[in-house]
């Protein structure tokens, strides 16, 4: 492995010193804010979205749409709040908007981040894991490293994209040996620097390298497994990608036996699923 190219320090220095894309709105930064002060109330964070009216009808929406599984009209702001909890409400917030940047510059890791959602919580469910609703949320930001990768370290994200097709490797292995870091760990540091939960940080630093010991291994593992069958789904990806191997203790961690997780992996990657509200 080489010396680290970039240092935690460096991802951190660029996360306070600039936001993560020109195009984020200032309800986003408030809430960045927020989540990152140890004195900040429910009412700093109802007061921030009421200011933004296209996050406010979103988080109603979400809120309304069956997501929690809530037969309540949610009729206000801080209702959805309050329903759907401070740390679903600032991922809510922060992937919604963060996704719809995605869009606008890589539809493939746009693509990617809802495949992977979509199958995770699948892959939840049938595990009977407890609170589906993060699943869903944690696919989405699983790779927000590799979107501040290619915002502030453009050149570094490109030559380790050029190792991984020369290489033949996963590209978190080619980050690795270029930069010392991988997208997942900058990921960690990410969400960490925004003070989402021990269980988010986790899992977005481990869904490639799954840990069966690790404290949230089985959160972990839906992410894992569902990254792995959203790659394997992505027919049009390059010829050079290296899948990733689903490993067999995330499996295991999981409750399935070999047999049963073949057939439910089929079944996850020929179901239609119904589109993410975000």
């Amino acid at each position: 492995m080489s010396e680290n190219l970039i240092t935690k320090d460096d991802v951190l220095g660029a996360l306070r010193g600039a936001r993560i894309h020109p195009s984020i709105p200032d309800v986003i930064v408030a809430i960045i804010n927020i989540t990152r002060s140890d004195r900040a109330s429910l009412t700093d964070l109802v007061n921030a979205i009421e200011k933004d009216e296209v996050l406010s009808k979103r988080l109603m929406s979400i809120g309304n749409s069956g997501f929690f599984g809530k037969e309540r009209k949610v009729r206000h702001v801080q209702e959805a709040v309050v329903m759907m909890g401070w740390n679903n409400v600032k991922m809510i917030s922060l992937g919604s908007t963060i996704m719809k940047v995605i869009s606008k510059t890589d539809m493939r890791l746009y693509g990617h981040a809802i495949k992977t959602a979509q199958y995770a919580h699948y892959i939840a469910t049938e595990a009977k894991l407890y609170k589906i609703e993060d699943i869903t949320l944690v696919g989405l930001l699983h790779n927000i490293g590799s979107v501040i990768l290619l915002t502030y370290f453009t050149n570094e994200a490109l030559q380790a994209k050029q190792y991984a097709i020369k290489h033949g490797v996963p590209i978190q292995v080619a980050e690795r040996a270029v930069l010392g870091v991988d997208h997942a760990e900058i990921g960690g540091w990410t969400v960490a620097e925004w003070k989402l939960p021990d269980n988010i940080i986790e899992t977005i630093s481990e869904h490639h390298d799954f840990y069966h010991q690790s404290f949230h291994a089985r959160k972990t593992a839906a992410i894992h497994i569902g990254e792995c069958l959203a790659l394997m789904a992505d027919y049009t990806g390059p010829a050079w990608e290296k899948i990733n191997t689903i490993h067999p203790d995330a499996v295991k961690k999981l409750g399935f036996s070999e047999d049963d997780f073949r057939s439910l992996a089929l079944k996850c990657l020929k179901k239609k699923f119904e589109p993410i509200i975000m």
